[in-house]
């Protein structure tokens, strides 16, 4: 009994599990190191993630809410009437990840992380309209780093 009130007791401090707010920005090998969204002139507005990988790993599904955040399970609203979370697995994840959203856009409502435990990241994006959600792909920026990018059309 008394291990299992240590162990709790040093959930609950920070001890074992980092603090991600406090923790340092994302640079290390395999980590999320920015998102970004933007809607230039033109017909399509992204949500893009900046990776210190070469070749990132990652899924994309349709999602309906509610979203809460993994690992304390607190809800996440997320605006929007369409959903798409990305996960990104074996990602570097004690550190904290620069978002600079400027939301809501045309499509894209919102985006919120919904999780970051070990060494799985993930996201959901809500948009507007179902057939807006056009694709997600990535590409190499140097030998070292790369984005994915998720494309929808205003």
């Amino acid at each position: 009994m008394r291990i299992s009130f240590l162990a709790l007791a040093l959930l609950s401090t920070g001890t074992l599990l980092p603090n991600l707010a406090s923790a340092a920005a994302c640079t290390a090998t395999n980590s999320i190191t920015r998102l970004t969204n933007t809607s230039p002139t033109g017909l399509y507005e992204y949500v893009i993630f900046d990776l210190k990988t070469p070749s990132p790993t990652y899924q994309v599904a349709s999602k309906l809410p509610p979203f809460s955040f993994d690992p304390s399970d607190d809800p996440v609203p997320v605006a929007g009437t369409k959903f798409k979370q990305i996960t990104f697995p074996s990602v570097y994840w004690m550190c904290t990840i620069p978002e600079l959203l400027h939301l809501p856009k045309t499509q894209v409502k919102d985006v919120k992380r919904t999780g970051q435990f070990e060494g799985v990241v993930s996201y959901v994006v809500g948009y507007q309209t179902a057939s807006k959600y056009v694709t997600t792909y990535h590409y190499a920026v140097t030998s070292t780093r790369s984005k994915v990018v998720m494309k929808f059309k205003k």
